[in-house]
């Protein structure tokens, strides 16, 4: 979370929309563009909002956050790599209407316009707790997988002692039996040599 604070804050611009340029603010995301997407359906749907994809925007319709204003809006997002090379870091794009093509602009509402930029700011904190507990997630995962082996092995280990157990048995049967042999040779050599002992 602290390298997200050296990144800058959000800044005014605009993006052409349906063949229109709208106002928007744009900022940098220290994370994946998808972390990034994925951050933001969890947050909405937290609220109860689900996105829907218009031109590359992630669109939330009649969305009533405190932090913007008083009123419903519909909220747009866009997400994309910084860069080509660069996979770690996102563009964040948001605009802001009133409802159907009422896009808000610094000039048309100032007040929601600089509520919008604090709260694209604050995104950054909110794509941060969301990949932390991404990361937590998987390391639960790989944890369980470790777990699973690990009692894999032991289970195995005892199959191998109860093998071994049985093996020492059968070398010790197996010593006992030709022990019982070499008599039972002995005992044959005997009846051979007093057979030939009584040749004629």
């Amino acid at each position: 979370v602290c390298s997200s604070l050296l990144y800058a804050q959000s800044r005014i611009t605009e993006v052409e929309y349906q063949k229109v340029s709208r106002p928007a603010i744009v900022n940098e995301v220290p994370f994946a563009s998808k972390t990034v997407e994925k951050a933001i359906e969890e947050e909405f749907a937290k609220k109860g909002y689900k996105g829907t994809s218009s031109k590359g925007f992630t669109v939330y319709k009649g969305v009533r956050l405190p932090q913007l204003g008083p009123d419903a809006y519909d909220i747009y997002f866009m997400a994309e790599k910084k860069s080509r090379r660069d996979n770690d870091n996102s563009t964040v794009t948001m605009m802001i209407t009133k409802g159907f093509d009422a896009f808000v602009s610094q000039s048309t509402d100032a007040t929601l316009f600089g509520n919008a930029q604090t709260y694209l700011d604050s995104l950054r904190n909110i794509v941060a707790v969301y990949d932390l507990e991404q990361q937590i997630l998987a390391q639960e995962d790989e944890l369980k997988k470790a777990d699973k082996k690990n009692e894999s092995l032991k289970e195995e280990a005892k199959d191998l002692e109860k093998k071994k157990k049985k093996l020492e048995d059968q070398i010790e049967d197996n010593i006992k039996d030709q022990k019982n042999q070499e008599k039972e040779v002995e005992k044959q050599k005997q009846i051979l040599e007093t057979l030939k002992a009584n040749r004629k």
